[in-house]
């Protein structure tokens, strides 16, 4: 009898741990608050109805983070080996409206000893790299660091990607995009891979106690390459240096980077601000051949007694080359926040972003002031 009760208790313990490594998730994130904007349009400029300035005061959804929901699954296949998948899709709380599974919608297989090859759409593997750098978290609308420098967190769809373990601190990724689904100002024709916004990415990030370093890299192939002297006809390379150092009472964030011959992370020079929103959400490129930027970013993060956080940062991206679009001038931003955590899952938050120069244009200015609350699940 005692020979039965024992066996059956370690097929209980084994079939308890067989489940434990195999696993399917629902998880999520609810973040809403309100958000004040102001925008004055740059000299000789007016918006769509004839004003020079407006303003909009209400609910936003996805101000520190993106609302979101997802699922997302594990299974042991033995020997260190590990098969993955998330379906991960963005949520406008205050209508409900989802966008699909266009967060990430990835299949991977994972190794103790040889890394990570990931297939599907997912941040880039610089983005990854990135990770924590950006005293906002490339979040907070205007306030994230990607208003100044897109490629430090950017989305790419039919991505191949290819992590290596961390060693000794030190982990590399590198990806290739069929197809990034980006949205640019080169349009594509046709079902032919050479007529895609093809794009390689890579990643190098050192984090070993107080320390983190990141290296990123960026090259998107435009769709349209062949007509002669179309501005357009040309490739963007954006690359990004950055790191952190924790001296426990404050850290320190700095960064600086390029774009050359356009700009990724946006649709047009024109259209380049963060204007409060679900933020992180599908990403854009403007081809310019001979147009070029370079940025900066200086931030501080600080505790504030147990539960509460402080950050800030001030960037600015330095608009060079030629660029087809009205005068332009250095972009500086001036951003700070808080949060404050009412739980492990549940927070508060609030943060003030200034612009001058907004989008490069000269004379174009903002504000935005906003406060809510994210919830985990």
């Amino acid at each position: 009898m005692k020979k039965t009760l024992l066996a059956a208790a370690l097929i209980a313990g084994y079939a308890g741990a067989a489940s434990a490594q195999n696993s399917v998730t629902l998880y999520g994130v609810v973040s809403v608050g309100l958000e004040y904007e102001s925008l004055n349009a740059p000299d000789n400029t007016t918006f769509k109805d004839g004003s020079t300035s407006a303003s909009r005061f209400g609910m936003v959804s996805g101000q520190q983070n993106g609302s979101r929901w997802g699922v997302k699954g594990v299974e042991d296949l033995g020997n260190g080996l590990k098969a993955s998948f998330v379906y991960e899709s963005g949520v406008n709380v205050t209508s409900g409206a989802s966008t699909g599974f266009t967060r990430q919608a990835t299949l991977a297989l994972n190794s103790n000893s040889w890394g990570g090859l990931q297939l599907g759409r997912a941040v880039s593997p610089g983005t990854v790299a990135y990770s924590g750098i950006d005293p906002f978290g490339s979040s907070f609308g205007s306030s994230s660091q990607t208003s100044s420098q897109g490629n430090t967190f950017i989305r790419y769809s039919n991505m191949l990607q290819y992590s290596t373990p961390t060693i000794s601190g030190f982990r590399a990724l590198v990806g290739y995009s069929f197809d990034a689904g980006l949205t640019s100002n080169s349009a594509a024709s046709g079902f032919n891979t050479n007529n895609k916004n093809r794009a390689a990415s890579a990643g190098l990030r050192y984090a070993n106690g107080p320390i983190v370093i990141a290296g990123i890299f960026d090259y998107v192939m435009s769709n349209n390459l062949n007509p002669t002297g179309a501005r357009n006809d040309t490739n963007i390379k954006s690359w990004n240096v950055g790191g952190t150092y924790d001296f426990k009472v404050v850290k320190v964030h700095a960064s600086y980077g390029q774009n050359i011959d356009g700009i990724l992370g946006s649709n047009s020079i024109a259209n380049l601000t963060n204007t409060g929103g679900d933020t992180n959400q599908a990403s854009g490129a403007v081809f310019s051949k001979g147009g070029r930027t370079q940025s900066w970013m200086v931030g501080l993060s600080a505790p504030v007694g147990a539960a509460g956080k402080v950050f800030g940062s001030v960037q600015q991206r330095i608009a060079g080359g030629d660029f087809d679009t009205a005068a332009t001038a250095t972009q500086t931003t001036a951003s700070i926040g808080y949060t404050y955590n009412m739980s492990k899952r549940t927070n508060l938050y609030a943060f003030y972003s200034y612009e001058n120069n907004v989008a490069n244009l000269k004379g174009a200015t903002s504000n935005t002031i906003g406060a809510g609350i994210v919830h985990r699940f």
